[in-house]
Parts: C-alpha cells; sequence; structure tokens
C-alpha cells in the first residue's frame, strides 16, 4: 500500500528554537515511518535578525520560492504541511507560498505555532483581512499547539477543521551518565534558559531577584540563553550591579550543545518561564524532563502544560511579586521541589515524548485524511 506522500516546509538547527526543536523531533519520531516524508528546510528565522526583512532575506524568497514549485512538480506530494507565521511580513511570504501550492492542486495544512492570528486579523486593513479570510479559507486544516490557540480561529476557521496537537522534545534522561547535583552550602539555584529578550519576561524574573535574595540569601540565578542585543545585557548587568546581586547572578549565553543544556538543567533546582508574550514553551517541557518543578506566567498554552500546584506554579505574567513569591515557596522546600519534579516527570513521560507527539500527528493527519 503506498504511503501518503507529505512535504513539510519548515526549519531545523541550527539555530536551536522552539520551531525548529520542534521539526528535529518531528523528523526523528515514527511519524516519518508512517508516511512519505520530504522535509524542505526554509531557513528565514535567525536570533539576529528574525524581526528584519533584509536584501538577503529577500534572495532567500525567491530562491525557495522556484525550488518549493520544483518539489511540488518533481516529488507530488499530496499534502504540504507548511509552517506558518501571523506576523505582518511573514504572513505575506507565507501567503505566496500556500496559495502557489493551491494553484497547483496541492491540499495545504498550516502549522501556527504561535496565537496571533486574531491579533494580526483585527490589526490589519479590510484587505490584509480579505487575504486572510481567503486563504484559511483554501487551507484544508490548521495544527496549532494548544486548546488554547485553537479558540484563537474563531470566525476566522470552521473550528473542526482546527487541531491542538502539543508539542514535544526529545528525553535527555539518557543524553549524558547522571550528574551529582552540587551542594554548595544551602544554595538553591535557580534556571532560566531561553531566548534574553524583554518578551521573555526578564525583567520580570530580574525584578523578582531582589526579593528573593532579601528574604533568601541562599537562592542563585543563573541565566542562558541568546540574548536580543549587547544593549540588552549590559543592562541586564547593570541591574544586577546596582542591586548588589553579583554574588547571586551568572549569565552564560547562549548554549547550542544539548549535552550543556542539559547539565544546566541538572544542576538547577527549579526553572522559572516568566514570559509576556509566549504559546507552548519546549524549555518547560526539558524542565519537567529532567524532574524539575518549574514556575511559569500564565500565557498561551502554558496552563495546558504546568498544572498549577502539582508539576509546577503558575503566576500572573509580568508580576515580579509573586514570580519572588513561588520561587521562595519551592526555595524552603527540598521536599516539595522532589515531588513536583517527579510528577512533572511522570507528565513528560505520558504527554510530550516524541512517541505521544508522533501518535498525536499521526491520528490528526489520518483524521483529515
Amino acid at each position: 500500500m503506498l504511503k501518503t506522500k507529505i512535504l513539510i516546509c519548515g526549519i531545523l538547527p541550527p539555530p536551536n528554537f522552539g520551531h525548529s526543536m520542534l521539526y528535529k523531533a518531528l523528523m526523528e519520531s515514527r511519524f516519518v515511518r508512517e508516511f512519505d516524508v520530504v522535509f524542505f528546510n526554509m531557513k528565514f528565522w535567525s536570533y539576529e535578525k528574525h524581526k528584519k526583512v533584509t536584501v538577503a532575506k529577500l534572495f532567500k524568497f525567491i530562491q525557495y520560492y522556484f525550488q518549493f514549485i520544483g518539489l511540488i512538480i518533481t516529488c507530488r506530494p499530496q499534502y504540504i504541511l507548511y509552517a506558518i507565521s501571523f506576523d505582518k511580513m511573514p504572513f505575506l511570504k507565507d501567503f505566496v507560498f500556500c496559495m502557489t501550492a493551491r494553484f497547483f492542486g496541492r491540499k495545504v495544512i498550516v502549522h501556527d505555532m504561535g496565537q496571533y492570528v486574531r491579533e494580526l486579523y483585527d490589526s490589519s486593513t479590510s484587505f490584509h483581512q480579505k487575504l486572510i479570510r481567503w486563504m484559511l479559507k483554501e487551507m484544508t486544516a490548521s495544527i496549532v499547539l494548544g486548546e488554547a490557540t485553537r479558540k484563537v480561529y474563531n470566525d476566522l476557521m470552521d473550528i473542526n477543521r482546527v487541531f491542538a496537537v502539543p508539542g514535544a522534545v526529545a528525553d535527555s534522561a539518557g543524553l549524558i551518565p547522571q550528574i551529582k547535583h552540587e551542594i554548595v552550602g544551602e544554595r538553591v539555584n535557580v534556571l532560566f534558559f531561553s531566548f534574553l529578550q524583554k518578551s521573555k519576561g526578564i525583567w520580570t524574573a530580574l525584578n523578582a531577584m531582589p526579593m528573593v535574595v532579601a528574604q533568601n540569601p541562599n537562592v542563585h540565578f543563573t541565566f542562558a540563553g541568546p540574548a536580543e542585543s549587547e544593549q540588552f545585557v549590559l543592562e541586564m548587568k547593570d541591574f544586577i550591579k546596582i542591586n548588589n546581586l553579583e554574588a547571586h547572578f551568572e549569565y552564560v549565553g547562549y548554549v547550542g550543545d544539548e549535552e550543556k543544556r542539559t547539565e544546566y538543567y541538572r544542576k538547577s533546582d527549579m526553572y522559572i518561564f516568566p514570559t509576556l508574550r509566549d504559546v507552548f514553551g519546549l524549555v518547560l517541557l526539558h524542565a519537567m524532563a529532567e524532574s524539575r518543578p518549574v514556575i511559569a506566567s500564565i500565557e498561551g498554552c502554558i496552563p495546558e502544560i504546568v498544572d498549577d500546584g502539582q508539576t509546577g506554579y503558575l503566576f500572573p505574567k509580568g508580576d515580579a511579586k509573586a514570580l519572588a513569591a513561588k520561587i521562595l515557596l519551592l526555595a524552603k522546600d527540598s521536599q516539595s521541589r522532589a515531588i513536583i519534579g517527579e510528577k512533572g516527570r511522570e507528565k513528560y513521560e505520558r504527554v510530550y515524548t516524541l512517541d505521544a507527539y508522533a501518535g498525536r500527528m499521526i491520528d490528526v493527519f489520518n483524521t483529515i485524511l
């Protein structure tokens, strides 16, 4: 029996960020054995210029566009899974690709890893709104990361054609040998590991630090990840210096190596993700896979990942005082951290493994087929 042929248009690492890691997970799963899959690696995104229109990106657009048409003609996929962005300029690019696929008679499933289709629609001119409605009408389905995002499609697309498929990350348990947790006196290590920019709630975390250290001087913070700019790093370090927090702070920058990333998670006692604008947060899954309790802001699909009081704690986004209180709550009780971490690991094994993700994607595609 011939397998259904699917052309996936997305991005693979490097760089390591949410979208690329999710496609890496998909391509390493049994999904690629269930279907006849061709992957088209479209590297428009970079940490340095992810919101800028550049000459290089325009040349890439032309190059990828003709390669895309070539793949449609030569590979003859029945379905195209297309990673879409509902930001203004990227949407216009995606509109051209998706509607070209429809011109060639291919069925297109948009893979929406954001939650901003309604936001884009409401802020657009009537002309752009017509483009959004036209494109969504022509799409076979949309795959999103959670029920919160699915609801955003109300009145824009038949909700029965919108499928929620939570993401996944590879299990890091066997990635490196188990390391002994470093104990420095009564020190408690708090880890932030993500893209360091304002939208990730960095200032919420920084403003929480003085409140935490004032009540528990044994707490130490590690920030890891690429920064949005050198200026941002300088501002962050100035804040640390002004508040006399040097002894409680470490900034390690970008960590691209998976083994090194795992070491940071294992050396931590808890993981914080105070994001202001996000959808899913694969970094939370890495922490749960390593049995670390998580503290995250109420944003996007995060409440679907973190069971408040069970696998971690939730707090209102932007509320540094609430974040500090949750950190202090976990910092004073190692037994509670262990129990919450174990429950997080259990949920990871049940919901967020590559095999579970592949199963959900296979089920959705079979439903669509």
